[in-house]
C-alpha cells in the first residue's frame, strides 16, 4: 500500500488576503479605541459618579434615615487635599463622622465604635496614576473647565447644552413657567466646590456663590433636597481641559430622585453633540 505524504502546498494567496484583511480591521478597531480614550473615561467617571448618587439614595431608602452627602478637595491626586465624595446618616454627630470618613479615607475600616458609623461610605476619591481619572476631570466652582472645552478648535466646537431638550426650551409647553433647566450650569450649582477638607469640617457650609453643603437625601421621601450638577471633562495627558474634549453632566433637581446624565464625545473625537444617555 502507498503512503500518502502531507499536503505541503502551503496558504492560497485568496487565505493569505483574508489574513490581512481581518489583520487590518483589528488594527483599525485598535486604533479606534485608542483614539477615543478620552471619550470612554468621560463616560466612565459619569458612571462612577451616578453611582455613588445612587448608593447613597440606597442608604436612605434602606435605612428610612435621611443622608447627607459632602464633598470637598480638588482635583489634585498628589495632595492631602484630594477631591472626595462621602455619605452618611444625618443624624450622626459631626465628630463621629468625621473620625469615621478619615479611618475609611486611611484604609482601616469604619470607626465601629461611633454610632451609624457603619452607614458612612467614601465611594468616590481622586488616585494617582488612575487610567480614568488621567484622561477626564471633574470641574470644580472656578476653574474654567467647562469653558475650557467648549471652546473652538481648528474651526469646530462643542454645541451648547441650549440645543438639547429639556435644556432647550426655556419654557414649558404648558405654563410661562420656566423649565428647571434653564441657567443650570452654572458655578453655584457645582457639587463639587473645591472647599477644603480643614475649612469645610464636615460642617454646613455656604460658598458665598455656590450651593449648601451637605446635600441632603430625604429616607421618607428618598428625595435629594437641593438643585446641583457635576460637570466632567475629557484631559489632555498632562491633566488639563482641552478645547473640544469631551464633556459629560450629572443633574439632579431639587425634591427628585432622578439623576440625569448628559454626554458630549466632543468634536476632537465626535461630531460635539449633546444627547441624553
Amino acid at each position: 500500500m502507498a503512503l500518502r505524504l502531507p499536503n505541503n502546498r502551503g496558504y492560497s494567496m485568496i487565505e493569505l488576503l483574508l489574513v490581512l484583511v481581518i489583520v487590518g480591521i483589528l488594527a483599525m478597531v485598535g486604533i479606534s479605541m485608542l483614539g477615543n480614550r478620552k471619550a470612554t473615561a468621560v463616560r466612565s467617571l459619569l458612571d462612577e459618579l451616578e453611582g455613588s448618587l445612587s448608593s447613597a439614595r440606597q442608604l436612605a431608602v434602606a435605612t428610612g434615615h435621611d443622608v447627607n452627602i459632602y464633598t470637598w478637595g480638588t482635583w489634585d491626586t498628589t495632595t492631602t487635599n484630594s477631591m472626595v465624595l462621602a455619605y452618611g446618616d444625618a443624624a450622626q454627630a459631626t465628630t463621629d463622622f468625621t473620625s469615621t470618613v478619615n479611618l475609611l479615607l486611611s484604609g482601616k475600616g469604619p470607626n465601629t465604635g461611633t454610632p451609624f458609623s457603619g452607614t458612612v461610605a467614601v465611594p468616590f476619591k481622586t488616585l494617582a496614576n488612575d487610567v480614568i481619572q488621567t484622561r477626564a476631570r471633574v470641574s470644580v466652582e472656578g476653574s474654567g473647565d467647562w469653558a475650557s472645552a467648549m471652546k473652538p478648535v481648528s474651526g469646530k466646537q462643542n454645541s451648547d447644552l441650549t440645543t438639547l431638550p429639556p435644556f432647550s426650551a426655556p419654557l414649558t409647553t404648558t405654563s410661562l413657567t420656566p423649565s428647571p433647566f434653564t441657567s443650570l450650569i452654572a458655578d453655584a450649582n457645582l457639587l463639587f466646590q473645591g472647599n477644603s477638607e480643614a475649612n469645610l469640617q464636615f460642617q454646613d457650609s455656604t460658598d458665598t456663590n455656590g450651593i449648601t453643603l451637605p446635600i441632603t437625601i430625604s429616607g421618607t421621601t428618598q428625595r435629594f433636597n437641593s438643585t446641583f450638577i457635576i460637570e466632567v471633562v475629557g484631559t489632555s495627558p498632562g491633566g488639563l481641559p482641552m478645547p473640544g474634549s469631551p464633556m459629560g453632566l450629572l443633574v439632579v433637581l431639587a425634591n427628585s430622585a432622578t439623576v440625569y446624565k448628559f454626554y458630549n464625545p466632543g468634536v476632537l473625537e465626535g461630531n460635539g453633540q449633546w444627547r441624553r444617555i
